[in-house]
This record gives C-alpha cells, sequence and structure tokens, in this order.
C-alpha cells in the first residue's frame, strides 16, 4: 500500500466502533466478532473517515503523540490499515 496515494480509508459499513464500558477499551465490531483496539488502534481507526489520506492520518497521530517519530507512526499505521483493510473493515 503506497502511504501517499490518493485514497481516503473509511470503516466499511458493516463495521463500527464502540467504546465497551466494562473492559475501558474501545471495540471495532463487525459481523460475528470483534477487535479489541489498544489507544493507537482507535485513535487510527477514528481518524479513518475518508476525508483523510493514510498521510494526513499520521500527520494527525504525530501532533497526537508529542511529534512521535513520523517514520516509525507510518510504519506502524499503514500495517494497521493493512490488516484490517484485509479483513474487510476498511473501503
Amino acid at each position: 500500500m503506497d502511504a501517499d496515494d490518493a485514497w481516503r480509508p473509511r470503516l466499511a459499513s458493516c463495521a463500527r466502533l464502540k467504546f465497551d464500558p466494562i473492559e475501558k477499551q474501545v471495540m471495532l465490531l463487525f459481523p460475528e466478532a470483534a477487535l479489541a483496539l489498544n489507544e493507537t488502534g482507535a485513535a487510527i481507526v477514528q481518524l479513518c473517515n475518508g476525508a483523510r489520506s493514510i498521510s494526513e492520518i499520521v500527520d494527525r497521530l504525530s501532533e497526537k503523540y508529542g511529534n512521535a517519530d513520523r517514520d516509525a507512526l507510518m510504519r506502524e499505521v499503514v500495517d494497521f490499515i493493512a490488516t484490517i483493510r484485509a479483513r474487510g473493515l476498511l473501503q
């Protein structure tokens, strides 16, 4: 996946985010399954609204996490997005 392409990821219609107050974490719900997200995973998915490119998502996360190493963050975001996209959770 090219991080600088024009693709603007967004959740697939079959998926949704929900905060689980018992587990105190964000869950990505989809048919017959759920994926517990850590803080970074939740932040990435929340930014996948169809309006931002991968580079813009990384920029937002870099700002949020105190100007974290952008190259490392880019790799993490691209890997995470590729994983959930392969499950059909992003379009």
